[in-house]
């Protein structure tokens, strides 16, 4: 028999001779009881997760709900790589190479793919800045406190990149499109991002993205709607909302998800957030539907699997 993890279920074994024994024995207490879930649990959870996340609205609202529903995956995903090298363990047979050997190794590719990724995004970032320059008199003047600098591009790009120094990048061709009035709110926009720590929540969500890279990322879609709705709202307050109408209505362009960049106004979501200034906001609730928690149970899979495996291989 492979020698498993203690548990708080250890007291508890079930008789060796009932319907399905084998089979329940063999998925978890044989070769593969470690392997399988590393395979199958990130993928169910994704899928309960975009479910899920379909409930929430585009709101302040859905913020914890929907960051929690979109971290899930990954956190279910790290949690067992984590626990395929938590109990490493000398082995004498075949079953016991594949539990304590092979499992530990597939579950560092994910991992190992997860921080390549990682360090492509900063290199992006980096390389954002070296093609950059200091903000000139204008921009520096609209930004006052908040760091910026000028993209040498005539595309009308406004956005705000960096985790260890945020920095809103605002291109050439945003400036000659946008009027004082509407720099200031696009600059009061970028400014909510980072002062709440967006870019920052961003590359961990990335991250973890990376280690689960299934499901249609809806959970982190609306994490991202409730996000541009506070950073919205923000910017009202501080330059008006015909302002702000009028910087994403002139900085609307096409623009594919990043991990890299927060854009000022991706043309997906210029809708309902157009419907928010206009006054028919979506509508706010504090109250989460129940099930878009049920998939949160999935990282309590470890703690299952070393249940299950006491009490069927104990």
């Amino acid at each position: 028999m492979i020698p498993h993890p203690p548990s708080l279920f250890s007291g508890l074994h079930v008789a060796g001779d009932f319907p399905f024994s084998e089979p329940i024995r063999f998925v978890f207490g044989g070769a593969i009881h470690n392997l399988w879930p590393l395979l199958v649990m990130p993928a169910l959870a994704a899928l309960a997760t975009d479910r899920a996340a379909r409930a929430l609205p585009r709101s302040q609202a859905a913020t914890v709900a929907a960051l929690s529903l979109a971290a899930a995956p990954g956190l279910v995903a790290l949690a067992l790589v984590l626990n395929s090298w938590l109990f490493l363990q000398p082995f004498h047979t075949w079953r016991g190479y594949v539990a304590y050997r092979v499992t530990p190794a597939v579950a560092c590719l994910p991992l190992a793919w997860a921080l390549a990724r990682l360090l492509q995004r900063q290199a992006a970032v980096a390389r954002l800045f070296r093609i950059s320059r200091p903000a000139g008199p204008r921009l520096a003047r609209a930004a006052g406190g908040l760091r910026a600098r000028e993209l040498p591009s005539h595309e009308p790009d406004c956005f705000v990149a960096g985790v260890l120094r945020p920095t809103a990048f605002v291109s050439a061709g945003a400036l000659a499109r946008l009027g004082d009035d509407e720099l200031a709110a696009a600059l009061a926009h970028e400014g909510a991002h980072v002062r709440g720590a967006d870019p920052l929540m961003l590359a961990g969500l990335a991250l973890l993205r990376d280690l689960a890279p299934f499901g249609r990322g809806v959970a982190a879609e609306r994490f991202l709607a409730a996000r541009e709705a506070r950073a919205d709202t923000a910017a009202v307050n501080s330059a008006g909302a015909l302002a702000l109408a009028a910087a994403l209505v002139a900085l609307a362009r096409p623009a594919t998800r990043s991990a890299v960049v927060l854009p000022m106004a991706a043309a997906d979501t210029l809708a309902w957030r157009m419907d928010a200034l206009l006054g028919r906001p979506a509508r706010e609730t504090a109250i989460i539907p129940r099930r878009t928690w049920l998939p949160l149970t999935f990282l309590a899979w470890p703690i299952a699997q070393s249940a299950l495996l006491s009490m069927f291989c104990g």
